[in-house]
């Protein structure tokens, strides 16, 4: 017996079918939220190589095209040579990538230990001094100086006490080297994938597109690949852009607090340069923390430093970020505020580095969508145009009546001869005038 189908509600029960799955997921993901967030944090957990490999890629690959380039330029002029040209140019990016990071953990790594280790050590002559400034800042209120002064005690405990509070320090310490030998995997097993995904690039990038063009229609397909193309101008853009803009501003901070002859220095620039990565709010989370730093050493020198740190954030903003940034996310101030205060709840420090862009790719594409709209409405694209009452795009145009007989009538229309002896004398008019110019002109 042969069994025909009826296409239409084939159609109908398989929406219904999908409905019912979502309603199902749904009810799964209330009731079974923890155990949802443990499997995907088992997911993210197993992918974290991986992901540590495509943000290594993503930043060694402006490295890796600047010296494709040169080779292919200057080395291996041979076209049919493109391996041993990428062979190279990853060889170089990598040995460059290494380099800045071995420099860094180098150079700045054990000057943090011996900061802390400093601030450690002098923690009962700082201690010393803000009880200090207590007693003379509240002499004339000895509440507040009796209530300031037992604060500051808490601090300032017997040894026993003391090693109490380093024993939960060193298990810390300790659960904090089992991290770092984490990230240092991730890191080693990243940096490997990212070698494969460099020499692959152009591979990859096709297998992605086969597979967007095998599921997706036409229009899907050419949406999801403009999207792509927009994010990744839009991320490589700003993150390069930033990262070199706030080493450039560690270095000039650097430099700056060696002139002044400030403690701390190296702490305190890397915090700064740091913080610099973050926009908006970056500036003033590495002045708090310095500031106060250098309040409890010198009070004067932490003034000092507080009007430099601002001279050279407004030196970043308004001279040497605009230079190498651009304009590269076209986002403005407010919706920055917005994306930074979002996605920093959400994620924290790594949210407020990518909330800038992502934020920006977002904007770009809500915006290009409105403007479509518009367009397709027949009115204009431009902002400016609403700021006013605009009431009048929803008025219905007026009916227009026609002309009775006798208007028509009164209607003169003119006969040929008469528009040609119009233009006849406007020709004899515009002679009479050039004539008259010319001989003006002679004169």
């Amino acid at each position: 017996m042969k069994i025909y189908t009826n296409k239409k509600y084939t159609t109908v029960a398989f929406y219904a079918a999908i409905v019912i799955a979502v309603n199902v997921l749904l009810v799964v993901a209330v009731f079974r939220f923890d155990t949802i967030m443990k499997l995907l944090s088992t997911v993210l957990v197993a992918l974290m190589p991986v992901i540590w490999g495509v943000v290594i890629a993503f930043l060694m690959n402006p490295i890796m095209v600047k010296f494709e380039g040169l080779f292919r330029n200057k080395v291996v002029k041979n076209p049919s040579k493109k391996k041993l040209t990428r062979a190279c140019s990853v060889t170089v990016s990598s040995i460059v990538f290494l380099g800045i990071v071995a420099g860094l953990i180098y150079i700045v790594v054990p000057e943090l230990i011996n900061s802390v280790i400093d601030i450690f050590n002098n923690a009962s002559s700082i201690i010393s001094k803000v009880q200090g400034w207590i007693n003379r800042l509240f002499r004339n209120y000895p509440e507040v100086e009796a209530l300031a002064t037992e604060k500051l005690k808490e601090f300032s405990t017997d040894f026993g006490t003391l090693i109490e509070k380093i024993q939960p320090m060193l298990e810390n310490i300790l659960s904090g080297a089992w991290g770092v030998i984490n990230v240092l995997k991730n890191f080693v097993l990243g940096f490997i994938a990212s070698l494969y995904m460099l020499c692959s690039k152009e591979k990859l990038l096709a297998q992605a597109k086969k597979i967007l063009i095998a599921s997706t229609k036409k229009s899907t397909c050419e949406k999801i690949m403009k999207f792509c193309c927009e994010a990744n101008k839009v991320f490589s853009g700003f993150l390069s852009g930033k990262i070199i803009d706030s080493a450039i501003i560690g270095i000039l901070c650097f430099i700056g607090l060696t002139i002044m002859n400030m403690p701390y220095n190296i702490m305190i620039s890397v915090l700064i340069g740091i913080t610099n990565i973050i926009p908006f709010f970056g500036p003033i989370i590495g002045a708090i923390p310095a500031t106060a730093l250098m309040l409890l050493i010198d009070p004067k020198k932490a003034v000092i430093l507080l009007i430099f740190i601002i001279v050279l954030q407004q030196f970043d903003g308004n001279i040497l970020g605009p230079k190498i940034l651009g304009d590269s996310t076209g986002l403005p101030g407010f919706w920055v505020l917005v994306s930074l205060l979002f996605f920093g709840n959400l994620f924290g420090f790594v949210g407020m580095i990518i909330a800038v862009p992502l934020f920006a790719l977002i904007y770009s594409f809500i915006r290009t969508s409105i403007e479509s709209k518009l367009k397709n409405k027949k009115l204009p694209v431009a902002t400016d145009y609403y700021i006013e009452n605009v009431e009048h795009l929803y008025k219905k145009p007026e009916k227009r009546v026609p002309l009775t007989p006798e208007q028509l009538s009164a209607i003169h229309i003119p006969s040929a001869d008469e528009v040609n002896e119009i233009n006849r004398e406007k020709e004899e008019s515009d002679d009479q005038v050039e004539n008259e110019v010319s001989e003006q002109r002679k004169e």
